[in-house]
């Protein structure tokens, strides 16, 4: 992350009042709303990376950052492991079970989940466990059933608590 990104939660952390506060976030959301406008290959990954976390941080401080919840979904997308994770957990975070973009998670989720990088199948389960619906349960159960008897631990774990999660 940038030397921006903590001069930004410095500056937020020393405000005296909540109006300094939101005029610094309202400064924020518009220049997120602004560079997640570029398009995506002007941007590049370790940009989007950075402005996804920025959108977390802002909806963490009560501020709608909705605009960038489809750029989340998007970074989900990427080959790139942390870029993944990071989308993962901005759609865990910023996303409830019942929003509309959780349709457009459900082909990442089953390819995540049926990837040989325990990682990547790790990232897809926690986000399974927070997102969650009756809806992409019938699409995901089988994946996750057959997780059972992963290799790692770990996976098998995570795998374990979001059946748990699910009934």
């Amino acid at each position: 992350l940038s030397k921006d990104f903590f001069e930004l939660i410095k500056n937020i952390g020393e405000c005296k009042s909540k109006q300094e506060e939101e005029k610094i976030v309202s400064n924020e959301v518009t220049a997120l709303r602004q560079r997640l406008s570029e398009s995506p290959a002007s941007l590049g990954l370790k940009r989007s990376k950075e402005a996804i976390v920025r959108v977390m941080y802002v909806e963490m401080l009560g501020h709608s950052a909705d605009f960038g919840h489809i750029h989340a979904v998007n970074m989900t997308q990427q080959t790139n492991l942390l870029c993944k994770r990071v989308g993962y957990l901005a759609c865990s975070l910023c996303l409830h079970p019942e929003h509309e973009l959780i349709t457009l998670l459900v082909n990442t989720i089953r390819r995540d989940l049926k990837s040989s990088n325990h990682l990547e199948a790790c990232a897809a389960l926690i986000a399974v466990s927070k997102l969650v619906n009756t809806e992409i349960m019938p699409a995901v159960i089988e994946c996750i059933t057959d997780l059972l008897e992963h290799t790692h631990e770990v996976v098998r774990k995570k795998a374990v608590m979001a059946l748990h999660r699910m009934h």
